[in-house]
């Protein structure tokens, strides 16, 4: 599948990687319809302030189609059409616990945390 892979501050490439495989527990495979370019993706490609690995596939403004669930996903079914919620949290510490994801202690973005929607398929929490 084609992705744009961040590889470096600068260093966007469009390339052929191998398409994600199964959702693991608590994970949807989207089939990615949209993708928009925020401020901070512009940013992140001028600096590198939030690359936290290399190469990484950016785009935390994302709509998809549902084409497989993880084990536990029963908020959302197959063929469904969704808007991803950009945020990564750990669902563990004590904000998460208290619903409070907002002020979680690991907050991350896709894009960041796991590979994100500047490509054709995604697999996201």
């Amino acid at each position: 599948m084609k992705a744009a892979r961040l590889h470096g501050p600068g260093d966007l490439r469009v390339e052929d990687i191998a398409a994600p495989g199964a959702p693991e527990a608590g994970w949807v495979k989207l089939n990615v319809d949209a993708a928009g370019i925020c401020g901070s993706d512009l940013h992140n490609f001028r600096t590198g302030q939030w690359i936290s690995h290399a190469p990484s596939t950016a785009g935390h403004e994302l709509t998809g189609t549902v084409v497989a669930v993880g084990a536990g996903v029963d908020a959302v079914r197959l063929g469904d059409r969704v808007v991803a919620d950009s945020r990564f949290w750990c669902g563990e510490c004590v904000q998460c616990r208290a619903g409070r994801r907002h002020l979680c202690a690991s907050l991350g973005f896709v894009g960041e945390v796991c590979d994100g929607g500047f490509a054709e398929e995604a697999v996201l929490p």
